[in-house]
């Protein structure tokens, strides 16, 4: 083999190697962009999944009356919900100690999802204001969001825990929503309606 042809081996070599780690970097890039793919394909997937148990917990909630017995828990008194201080924020952590609290905590413990309860409600000629049931932090941007509506009346009495099982967290008090001192004001007066309310439950992973 002359020193030319050694050389146009050499070349064609260097040529070779030069292709294949080409061909390397690309299939390196392309592993590296499918990653956030499919990472954001699984985040997709477990918002959905937890904005339908959520749904699923609200309409069970509100169809068996646990959702607006827990928005009616309320202690005319001390001015907060039963078992909370005026100035709490709300329940810690998820200890929301009525059926609706445990239904929550039934399709979310172990799971590593939080959550915070919120009830929105009209203020006559004002914008709407914000109470909060459950407090357990600030929500992640990710946050998942669902909510539905409660209507209630002048004549729907306001609840109370008798001896602090969430059993018999549903038992109606001597006040009703129009006795005075209930957080939500009446946004229809002169009709049978006093407020519509939004209940939220913000949730998120940690």
């Amino acid at each position: 083999m002359t020193v030319h042809d050694r050389a146009q081996v050499f070349t064609l070599e260097a040529l070779v190697s030069a292709l294949l780690l080409l061909g390397a970097i690309l299939f390196a890039l392309q592993a590296t962009a499918v990653t956030p793919q499919s990472a954001t394909t699984a985040s997709a997937h477990s918002v959905t999944q937890l904005e339908r148990v959520a749904g699923g917990v609200l309409d069970d909630a509100a169809a068996d009356g646990s959702l607006k017995r827990t928005v009616l828990y309320w202690d005319p008194s001390a001015e907060a919900f039963y078992g909370l201080d005026t100035y709490d924020s709300g329940y810690a952590n998820g200890d929301l100690p009525t059926a609706f609290g445990e239904q929550l905590r039934r399709s979310f413990a172990g799971d590593g999802v939080v959550y915070n309860v919120e009830v929105r409600y009209q203020r006559p000629g004002d914008d709407p204001a914000t109470r909060t049931i459950v407090d357990s932090g600030t929500p992640s941007d990710d946050a998942v969001r669902v909510a539905t509506l409660v209507t209630l009346y002048d004549d729907d009495p306001l609840y109370y825990d008798d001896d602090g099982s969430v059993a018999t967290a549903a038992v109606p008090s001597g006040d009703t929503v129009s006795s005075g001192s209930f957080y939500a004001p009446d946004d229809a007066a002169g009709s049978g309606v006093y407020n519509v309310v939004s209940v939220e439950v913000v949730l998120w992973t940690t």
